[in-house]
């Protein structure tokens, strides 16, 4: 999942996708200075950088486009 997250947040052009929790819970990444990504952790600053999802890589179960490349 790391690689893949890599790609995504490294795509030229970006096209933002949202990241699906084993919880259900849903993360949008809007643009790629918004998103962190380490070994076992994806880090997204929401809610105009008030607030930061942790996510951990083995519960993440999907990830998919939002949006179509510009």
């Amino acid at each position: 999942m790391q690689a893949e997250l890599k790609k995504m947040l490294t795509a030229e052009p970006f096209v933002s996708f949202t990241v699906v929790m084993s919880d259900g819970t849903h993360v949008t990444v809007k643009h790629p200075e918004k998103a962190l990504l380490t070994k076992h952790w994806l880090y997204v600053t929401t809610d105009g950088g008030e607030t930061t999802e942790h996510l951990y890589l083995l519960h993440v179960t999907r990830l998919q486009r939002t949006e179509k490349a510009a």
